[in-house]
């Protein structure tokens, strides 16, 4: 081997001088430091652009409500048709109150082809859509992009599956149900449009929009995050008198962030996969309440009266993005206060302030609370 030679036996040579194997090594685990070091802030900085996505997509969903109201002089309601009176002959008063805001997100032919159409839901529950439903023609398999959050938990969409949401209405802080308005205190209804004047705390006191996570389409995950934790009676451990009381019971379901007793385990209650149909109106589709706080489980209760405890979620570290009825968004801590009561005194006639903390409060839309987000 002659002084000549670029390559040797321990080295590379460049001019006169040469790189030995340990030197290179060295080099070779500097760099993956480096790259070890890096990727974490590029994941950081990634996920921070998602957040920063989706609570902008929240914005925008609470200024079509703005929309709506100027057009009706009401606030569009969680379940019902997606006008002021329910039109039983065609929907069933089962239209989901996002619906009513396709005009305000640019979505105006979407809307004009469900009026137009009469689109029943004649198996409303159904997260896959029949031939006889249009299938993957079916505007109930329409996906607008303002309704998917980039850190959800879907990966997919099949073509003939529903629409799904990661954006839910604000049902309020007492278990949302599906049998009379009364328990309702968020300011999206059961079957009520209800005007601006009646969010007597104030539309900067009250929440709009919260974030859910949702599972794959068919998921069967226990991770608290995407499902819930579904009671048929309360020899089964669920709840009792028929209403969504003891939130205990419902936090005590899942251990370590996973599901881990129900009603034949965690279950998806009469087969409903929870986000997957944006066009449903049950608040298992598109509410959430403020009875628990940020990531924790969700319940629903199969029973009586169909309650449903549904906490809002996401897939950001620490916490859920949210944005208010004035129009202004936060990121709020799942350590926010949510108070320690157990229930509301009354829960099938709830009134007063909100028994769960600033979270509860802010849930409320005339619960009397003078509390804010942090």
């Amino acid at each position: 081997m002659t002084k000549f030679s670029l390559i040797t036996l321990f080295g590379r040579k460049i001019g006169n001088k040469a790189f030995t194997l340990v030197e290179l090594l060295v080099v070779i685990a500097i760099i993956g430091v480096l790259i070890g070091l890096l990727l974490p802030a590029v994941q950081t900085a990634r996920e921070a652009a998602r957040r920063m996505q989706c609570a902008n997509k929240l914005k925008q969903l609470t200024l079509a409500v703005h929309i709506y109201a100027d057009t009706h002089e009401a606030l569009p309601t969680g379940l019902g048709d997606s006008i002021g009176t329910l039109n039983a002959g065609v929907s069933n008063g089962r239209w989901s109150g996002l619906i009513a805001l396709l005009p305000g997100i640019e979505q105006t032919a979407l809307y004009d082809r469900i009026m137009s159409e009469n689109v029943y839901m004649s198996s409303w529950s159904a997260h896959t859509l029949t031939t006889a439903e249009g299938g993957k023609n079916s505007p109930r398999a329409a996906q607008p992009d303002v309704f998917i959050c980039p850190s959800n938990g879907v990966s997919s969409k099949p073509e003939t599956a529903t629409g799904y949401t990661c954006y839910r209405l604000n049902a309020g802080d007492n278990p949302g149900s599906y049998s009379a308005d009364t328990q309702t205190r968020g300011p999206f209804g059961y079957r009520a449009w209800r005007p601006f004047s009646a969010v007597k705390d104030g539309l900067s006191n009250t929440l709009s929009f919260s974030e859910k996570a949702v599972d794959e389409f068919n998921g069967t995950s226990s991770d608290i995050k995407r499902q819930a934790a579904t009671y048929a009676i309360a020899a089964d451990g669920g709840f009792s008198g028929g209403y969504l009381q003891d939130r205990t019971i419902c936090v005590g379901s899942a251990i370590g962030g996973q599901y881990q007793y129900g009603v034949g385990g965690m279950t998806n209650g009469f087969g409903y996969y929870y986000g997957w149909n944006w066009f449903g109106g049950h608040w298992y589709h598109i509410g959430f309440t403020t009875t628990l706080p940020p990531n924790s489980p969700s319940c629903y209760n199969r029973a009586g009266n169909y309650n449903a405890m549904f906490s809002a979620t996401s897939f950001h570290p620490g916490g859920v993005n949210v944005s208010l009825l004035d129009g202004s968004g936060k990121f709020v801590s799942e350590t926010i206060d949510s108070g320690t009561a157990v229930k509301f005194p009354t829960p099938s006639t709830p009134d007063g302030e909100s028994p769960f903390g600033v979270w509860g409060a802010m849930g409320s839309r005339d619960g009397g609370e003078s509390k804010t987000l942090p």
